[in-house]
């Protein structure tokens, strides 16, 4: 559950539903983890913040995914040698090794040409009076990320 379900349902009951369950899950990203925009030094917290006061609803995971594939685009359009090219464009992309505010991607690494592999962390979705909130209960994958909750048993 990369995002809560009832992040289009206003009714607090089924708010209350998904963080008693204390649904666990992996992370790919939020506003605790330690990286920063290659763009502009921006925190993970910013777009976080910013997101939630355009919008009203709480920050989704995919904010920082998306940031840093449009940092890699960047990153590649200004590094190709031809940026008007695609195959020059593709090459930059494929040649990449860039600090996103996602973490870390490396994509001569592989484990198949131009992919980056992202660790993740483990979440749990905990009961919050403003809604569920995902806190990171383990970062072996990502140690660097800190902690922000327990691993809780189900009630």
């Amino acid at each position: 559950m990369t995002y809560p379900h009832t992040h289009t349902t206003p009714a607090p009951d089924v708010h209350a539903e998904l963080g008693d369950a204390r649904v666990a899950t992996l992370g790919c990203w939020s506003p605790a983890h330690p990286y920063r925009s290659s763009l502009d030094g921006g925190t993970c917290a910013e777009p976080a913040r910013a997101y939630e006061e355009d919008t009203g609803a709480a920050w989704l995971q995919p904010l920082g995914l998306a940031h840093a594939l449009l940092e890699t685009a960047h990153h590649a359009l200004a590094t190709a040698a031809d940026p008007a090219d695609r195959a020059s464009v593709a090459d930059a992309v494929a040649r990449t090794r860039l600090d996103p505010i996602a973490g870390p991607l490396d994509r001569t690494a592989g484990p198949t040409p131009n992919i980056a592999l992202l660790p993740l962390v483990g979440g749990q979705w905990h009961p919050e009076p403003a809604g569920p909130r995902l806190a990171v209960v383990d970062n072996t994958g990502r140690p660097e990320v800190p902690l922000t909750g327990d691993l809780v048993p189900a009630r």
